[in-house]
């Protein structure tokens, strides 16, 4: 999920903070950027605790996987 995470993470906070996005860098202060910024960590937190107890990998990581064995890995997390 570490992947999944950086790209999404970075994905959000530049449709938040960028100018092809909300643009709100300069137009917010220093400490509401890093509340923004935090509440995009447990976000992602909360959604990558719930995906891992279904799949084996994140989304992404399952696709490079893929892409680079040539076969589709298993998705779901086998029952112990």
């Amino acid at each position: 999920m570490a992947l999944t995470n950086y790209l999404g993470q970075s994905l959000i906070c530049s449709l938040i903070f960028t100018g092809y996005g909300l643009a709100l860098v300069d137009k917010v202060s220093p400490p509401l950027e890093l509340l923004v910024a935090l509440a995009v960590f447990a976000a992602q937190a909360a959604f990558s605790h719930w995906w891992l107890r279904r799949h084996r990998y994140g989304p992404v990581e399952w696709f490079l996987r893929a892409l680079t064995h040539g076969r589709l890995p298993a998705k779901q997390v086998q029952p112990t």
